[in-house]
């Protein structure tokens, strides 16, 4: 494992852009002013061969010396970035050497929690009064990040950079804590010359009030649908047509869902001679992936998973 010179702090989010979007990126070192009450985190650069893409973790801790409840996140992101994710270890305890190695491969969610995903190329997300992230103080985090020079995306200087600002709020005027939903469909088959979709259902087990939702798939995804699911029906709450910019849909007040479930849908049109299965590499795998956030939470680092495998569906509730 490399050692990693740029390192501030560490929170995440999954992050998209497209060739349109280049002229409000430039390609070089983002800046920000740092936040009075918080903490700024800096991840790069992360060096991505030509034509290819890389998908890397970085290991760090949580450096503020106090819990943080941050009630606001702001990223900027340099670079084909096809996403940016932020975990915490299951074992607390867990403590590893600061540095990255590469990670192509999902991580094993028994193992690492989800903190915050999200697709933006600058995103600046506040929560309703009251709700914030948990991040323990010196905690061990591991930032997945996923930079592409191919098809739809391009990191024409070779280095990719993600730079986050995380706001914290004073502990008394917190009411509830944020989590995570992590969805995969891992079933995923894209046939060749052909219009096909992919969907999943889950329940979980108690009803949540959703803060934020966006979905996720590679080159050959054209229409992205998700919404409430109760066992039989649901209302559609999200859609996304075309590849760019997934929508990062936020919910507050009287307009945040309450929901049973969710269901999400992903529409492929394949005119290649391949078939694309389920795989972390956009110009040859394919992925039917939801994220989204909510409260109340049970307990302050509580992440939930959806996972369809083998036709099979399975929910499962961590950090409890």
């Amino acid at each position: 494992m490399r050692g990693f010179p740029h390192l501030i702090l560490l929170a995440s989010l999954a992050v998209l852009s497209g060739d349109h979007a280049l002229a409000e990126a430039p390609f070089k070192r983002p800046h920000m002013h740092r936040p009075h009450h918080g903490c700024q985190i800096e991840v790069g650069p992360v060096t991505v061969p030509r034509g290819e893409e890389l998908t890397e973790c970085t290991y760090l801790k949580m450096p503020s010396k106090r819990d943080m409840a941050v009630h606001r996140v702001k990223i900027k992101v340099s670079g084909g970035s096809h996403h940016v994710h932020l975990y915490r270890p299951a074992d607390p305890t867990l403590n590893l050497a600061d540095g990255h190695e590469t990670c192509n491969m999902a991580l094993d969610f028994s193992v690492w929690q989800l903190v915050l995903a999200a697709q933006d190329i600058l995103l600046d997300w506040r929560l309703p009064p009251g709700v914030a992230f948990h991040f323990r103080a010196g905690e061990q985090l591991a930032a997945q990040t996923h930079f592409v020079d191919n098809g739809l995306l391009r990191t024409p200087t070779g280095e990719g950079w993600a730079l986050f600002n995380l706001y914290s709020m004073p502990p008394r005027k917190l009411r509830s804590y944020a989590g995570a939903i992590f969805g995969q469909d891992r079933d995923v088959i894209v046939p060749a010359h052909a219009t096909s979709t992919a969907t999943t259902r889950c329940l979980f087990p108690k009803p949540v009030t959703l803060l934020a939702i966006t979905g996720h798939y590679h080159y050959r995804g054209v229409r992205f649908t998700a919404g409430s699911w109760d066992g039989t029906g649901g209302e559609q709450l999200y859609e996304q047509n075309g590849y760019l910019d997934p929508p990062f849909v936020r919910y507050s007040g009287d307009h945040a869902p309450t929901v049973k479930g969710l269901q999400w849908t992903c529409t492929y049109d394949n005119q290649t001679d391949q078939t694309y299965k389920f795989g972390p590499f956009t110009d040859r795998n394919e992925h039917c992936n939801l994220f989204a956030f909510y409260y109340p939470t049970d307990t302050p680092d509580e992440f939930t998973t959806c996972v369809q495998k083998d036709g099979v569906v399975t929910t499962t509730v961590r950090g409890q």
